[in-house]
């Protein structure tokens, strides 16, 4: 069912910061495809849990892990030159992390992920959707990260940045005995 809820938040994403398939998509981890561009936001399925035992009480979590490859900067000058800019600050990559936070309690995404969960569910006469939607826990601190994290090769050059924005505790409900 974290499906749905993938889809809707890639949709998100990409609707708020005007990106494509080209720096946002549904990965398996937080790397990015091996032909990203510069900059590039996976969005990827966390852990999940279930605290109730009479019924399915479903708390799903994701992560957003934004990479920013920083190659042509010298490395002394990543800091103010991609990670904290004082100038265009919507291209830096702390700016871009910080507007992911879009994401906390956004009931659209819930309804969305619920219009995706029905699709994909079919012809079943109930269907549980999610209930409660995420909540933003914080990012980690950027690290810088070399060409493996890129799929290159062990002795390629290129350098990013990344750093996950967390979500977590996207509820479902679901009565014993149902079948979505």
């Amino acid at each position: 069912m974290i499906d749905a809820l993938l889809y809707a938040v890639r949709d998100a994403v990409r609707a708020y910061l005007k990106y494509d398939y080209t720096r946002c998509e549904i990965r398996d981890d937080g790397r990015p495809p091996p032909r990203c561009g510069d900059i590039f936001i996976a969005v990827h399925q966390l852990g999940s849990s279930s605290e109730m035992d009479n019924a399915l009480d479903e708390y799903s979590n994701f992560g957003l892990t934004l990479t920013m490859r920083v190659t042509n900067v010298p490395i002394d000058r990543v800091g103010d030159q991609m990670l904290a800019k004082k100038k265009a600050r919507e291209t830096g990559f702390n700016a871009i992390l910080d507007r992911l936070d879009f994401l906390h309690m956004n009931w659209q995404v819930l309804a969305n992920a619920n219009q995706y969960l029905v699709e994909m569910v079919g012809d079943v006469q109930e269907v549980y959707g999610f209930a409660e939607p995420a909540r933003y826990r914080g990012a980690e601190v950027p690290v810088l990260v070399g060409g493996e994290h890129f799929w290159a090769e062990p002795d390629s050059t290129e350098i990013g940045l990344k750093a996950m924005a967390r979500f977590e505790r996207c509820r479902r409900l679901q009565a014993i005995g149902s079948f979505s």
